[in-house]
């Protein structure tokens, strides 16, 4: 790469555009890309989180799914019902004026807007100062390392009013750190302490005794109780650092990253919600677990008792119903896998089924994300009862746990994860969050163990 042809081609480009003022409406965002090398993109994601106080990094190994964002050039916030809406608008206002390539960096789809969705619509809880229930944003950096490489993506609203010298030196900084980012180890967070809370265990189990008794009385199908565990003493930058090199381990889950200001909300989740690319959704309907095996043997032989089980199997329908109801209403033709199969990942098992539609022509893909969220593996069925229930049962605020993360480009794709196996960190203490699903066959013992299988996602974090 030549960094000074780089240079000279932005400031060619920006001569041309520095007429589009703050009171031009035909103004958009320049987005401005390039390829570049980077010999250890796991290295360069962990200098440029803890050097930005912005930053959003997603991983998917097996899909090829792998950038970090950083910085701000605009935002689109809200914390009220209508907040799809919302964003759907804010977007349609937010075009780009034009996309400019450089040396065939165009090839692949680049993010343009990144953010989440919280699980309710509204905070409740002063932990989640950080974020916003609808938290987006188009960044200023996006780097994104593709099958052919790496492209960095450089934003700049020309709506505002341009400072050419201004933007070539912040193009220069962004550059030069790339060049020889800091190698940043994780040390492990050895004086971490979890808060034991008397009872806690037992008093977890009541409930799901008492969300089954409800099921029973027919009050409701389905809920997805969760809880949440508190650790002191945490280091921030050695869970950051853990987890993007964690990354490559969990090849079918997306790790993911979102730091605002003093909150960083990390994850290894393995559910997509949907995908969107060339016209088409595809969604993951992941529900029912089991633990994996110490051997072969008996790890087929728990995925053979997975497969069989009558009440993952109802658990599991559940989420799949919910899907095809979706796409149905949304698609001109739906493919949905007859049987799920089982998706082995390092420290359980689920089962799963992958769906996917043709849309209908301008279908809203905010509309679609708005219907199926949130599905009934986090939730439960029939949504509303099963929301009263936990809303009840829950003593705190979910936030971004069980909400979804992800991104759109510029012409409409996009792919966006559930937050599962989830924590916040904030002030040297981490929250983690895990849930289960409670159908009428659950028993109360097997869904807290199988909480704490999926906690281990995360704790397992604090160890380098």
């Amino acid at each position: 790469m030549e960094i000074d042809s780089v240079i000279e081609n932005l400031s060619g480009i920006l001569k041309s555009k520095v007429a589009f003022s703050a009171s031009s409406r035909d103004g958009g965002v320049l987005s401005y890309r390039f390829p570049i090398q980077i010999e250890d993109f796991g290295n360069f994601a962990k200098f440029y989180v803890n050097s930005y106080e912005t930053a959003f990094y997603i991983h998917k190994p097996d899909e090829n799914i792998r950038f970090l964002a950083v910085g701000k050039v605009w935002s689109e916030q809200s914390d009220n019902e209508d907040r799809f809406e919302k964003l759907g608008q804010a977007i349609s206002e937010v075009k780009p004026l034009q996309v400019h390539h450089y040396n065939g960096a165009s090839a692949y789809p680049i993010p343009l807007f990144v953010g989440s969705m919280s699980f309710y619509p509204c905070h409740s809880d002063p932990i989640w100062k950080d974020y916003y229930p609808s938290d987006w944003f188009i960044p200023e950096f996006i780097v994104a390392k593709t099958p052919a490489g790496c492209i960095v993506s450089y934003q700049i609203d020309l709506r505002k009013n341009v400072e050419l010298t201004n933007s070539i030196s912040k193009l220069e900084e962004f550059i030069s750190g790339i060049s020889g980012p800091i190698s940043l180890n994780g040390y492990g967070c050895t004086n971490a302490k979890r808060e034991e809370i008397s009872g806690e265990e037992k008093d977890w189990m009541n409930k799901v005794a008492a969300i089954v008794d409800a099921i029973r009385r027919g009050e409701v199908n389905k809920v997805v109780l969760s809880r949440k565990i508190t650790m002191h003493n945490i280091d921030d930058r050695s869970i950051l650092n853990n987890l993007i090199a964690a990354g490559k381990s969990y090849n079918e889950c997306y790790t993911f990253v979102f730091k605002s200001n003093r909150s960083i909300f990390v994850g290894i989740s393995p559910e997509k919600l949907a995908g969107f690319s060339g016209g088409r959704v595809y969604c993951h309907a992941i529900a029912g677990s089991i633990g994996r095996g110490t051997s072969q043997e008996e790890d087929d032989r728990l995925a053979s008792e997975l497969l069989n089980s009558h009440k993952n199997l109802e658990e599991h329908q559940i989420v799949v119903s919910h899907i095809k109801k979706v796409l149905n209403r949304y698609c001109s033709s739906v493919e949905i896998e007859k049987l799920p199969i089982v998706k082995k990942l390092s420290y359980i098992q689920h089962l799963y089924t992958g769906a996917s539609g043709v849309l209908h022509s301008g279908t809203s893909k905010l509309r679609v994300l708005e219907e199926l969220h949130p599905t009934p593996a986090v939730g439960g069925y029939p949504l509303s009862a099963a929301i009263k229930m936990i809303r009840s049962m829950e003593q705190y605020d979910r936030g971004l746990y069980t909400g979804f993360l992800g991104w759109f480009d510029a012409e409409g794709n996009g792919d966006f994860c559930v937050a599962l196996r989830s924590a916040l960190l904030v002030d040297n203490t981490l929250h983690g969050f895990a849930g289960g699903g409670i159908v009428v066959d659950s028993k109360p013992e097997d869904e807290y163990l199988e909480t704490e299988i999926k906690l281990h996602a995360i704790t397992s974090l604090l160890h380098s």
